[in-house]
This record gives C-alpha cells, structure tokens and sequence, in this order.
C-alpha cells in the first residue's frame, strides 16, 4: 500500500531530533493555550515533510503540561490522497497525550484535484481519526464548536478551487451570525488563505499581484463582515512565510496571524524548518510566540513576529 510506502521512505530519511533543553511549558493560568501549525503538506513524493511533521511533534512530546487545542490550518497534503492524510494522522497521533482538542481547516492542495462532497467526507474522517478532533458535518467544511468557552470557526471553501478560496454568500450569512454570537469576547477563525493586501502581500507571495495568495473575490467582503465586531482572530496559512513583521497585522476589530510551514520551505530572511506559532489567552490579553518546533527552540525574541502581546478590548 501507498502508505506502507510512504513509511518506508519515513525510516530512511530519518526524524530530526530536537533539542529538549528548552521545552514548551503551558501557563496553567491561561484561559485557553493554543499550538498553531500551517501547511504540513505531507506528500508520497516528499518524505521530509513527514519528517518535519514528526519532529515537531516530538517537541510537543517533551512539552510540559497539555496544551488545549492543536490546530493546522489547512494543507494538510499535497494531493489530497487518502494516503497522505492518514501518514498525518499517524504521525500527530504520536502527540495525542499533548493536546485535549485538534482542529483543522482544508487548504487549496487539500481539495483541487478531488471531487467535491467525497473530500469532504474524507477530511472528516482524517479530522476524527486524531484523537480530540472537531469536525463538521459532511455538507460543507465550515461550522464551529466551543473550547473552554471561547469560540471556534472554521472556514472553508464552497467549491473546488486550484488556489484561492470560494465563500459563498451562504457561508458569509452564517459568519456574521457565529460573530454576532461571541458578545465582542475573543473568538478565533481558522482559514487557509489570508485577506488581500494583508499579512504582507503581495511581498509574502513573492510579488504576484494583490490578490495572489489571498482568499480571493470575497476578501473585501469578509473583511466588511469582520469590521462589524472586535476581538477577532483571523488565523491563516497558505503564505509558507517565515516569522517575520509580517505574521502578524492589527486592523482594530480583527488580527491577523499568518502562520509559518511546519512542513514545507519556508520563504523570507527567516526560514528554518518546522515553525509555528504558541498562543496562550489570558482574561486582558493573547500572547504569541513563535517557535521552530523543528529545533525545539523558540526563536529569538528580538526578531519581528517572535513575541508579541495583544491587549483584549
């Protein structure tokens, strides 16, 4: 089978080992502490991304304490194979005792070159096959759910896409209502591309346009749904961008966090293997900081997007 393949390829590339002299300690006083990854993009033809995989989540199997949500934003595959889906299960299985709650959003390589409603139902069952995982139904990929009070949307798109997203006026109806919900408290929307002209692009995206990279047509909507409420989280993948001034961008009513690759390359002057993101929310604030889980080393917090803390309005 493809996937005894893929595990063969595994063993002989090796798992980077990191380091465990600077582990992840959770904050017991947090409200809510988050580990965010993009992009593993775990593929047959590639085994180093399953290698990177692995050794990021060997981190989290040094961490101290449990972490309350695992969330990876989309790309979880290149091809959106069967295979592909369940080396990534497999592999974030091995961590499992590390987080109570696993989210994840499809990304463009997750759905392009499958049928629709199938996918769907195969990306579910990827979601609930690791353990604590949240999914929706099998109608569409985006719905909600509730952790430790603080709520969750996922997006996603309504269509086949090769690489933007299609939100459906349905599913910008459905958004404005999960946000008018939340009462201005923090909530946290999970996507796989950013908004236009946000989160650096088009620089993010090696100057490819505006657009390029983004969501796409329903950017400026969505943006004007945001705008009607505070304390949003727009958390995003896609960019495959290093930690940088870029990360992270504050329009007032929502922030916008674009995470690093914890599988493939990463572009910009930062680009070291396996980065991602620690969010702890507090009742006044959310910290982040950025970390090559890779490594198992938080990066230096002199670098722009490596540490920063957001005030709750």
């Amino acid at each position: 089978m493809l996937i005894d393949k893929m595990r063969t390829a595994l063993e002989a590339v090796g798992i980077p080992q990191p380091a465990k002299d600077d582990p992840i300690i959770i904050d017991e006083n947090a409200n809510l502490s988050i580990i965010a990854w993009g992009d593993p993009q775990i593929s047959f033809v590639s085994p180093l991304r399953s290698a990177r995989l692995s050794s990021a989540c060997r981190d989290l199997e040094n961490m101290q304490g449990k972490a309350d949500v695992l969330m990876l934003l989309g790309d979880i595959c290149e091809f959106g194979k069967q295979a592909e889906l369940m080396m990534a299960a497999e592999i974030i299985r091995g961590a499992g005792d590390k987080f109570s709650n696993f989210l994840a959003v499809s990304g463009n390589h997750d759905i392009r070159a499958r049928s629709y409603r199938p996918q769907l139902e195969r990306f579910n069952r990827f979601i609930k096959s690791v353990n604590g995982g949240i999914a929706g139904t099998n109608e569409h990929y985006y719905f909600s759910t509730e952790i430790n009070s603080y709520k969750f949307i996922m997006m996603g798109s309504d269509s086949t896409a090769f690489e933007s997203s299609h939100i459906s006026n349905a599913q910008l109806d459905w958004l404005d209502r999960e946000l008018a919900s939340c009462g201005g408290r923090p909530v946290f929307v999970l996507n796989h591309q950013t908004l236009d002209r946000t989160n650096g692009l088009p620089v993010t995206w090696l100057g490819r346009g505006d657009w390029r990279g983004s969501v796409g047509k329903q950017s400026d909507a969505i943006k004007e749904t945001f705008e009607r409420y505070k304390n949003i989280w727009f958390i995003t993948g896609h960019l495959h961008y290093g930690v940088s001034k870029y990360n992270f961008e504050d329009y007032g009513a929502y922030k916008a966090l674009s995470l690093p690759t914890v599988g493939v390359l990463n572009h910009g002057s930062f680009d070291r293997n396996g980065q991602g993101y620690i969010l702890s929310v507090y009742d006044d604030k959310v910290t982040v900081r950025a970390r090559v889980f890779g490594d198992g080393k938080y990066v230096d917090s002199n670098l722009p997007g490596a540490y920063f803390e957001v005030k709750i309005d």
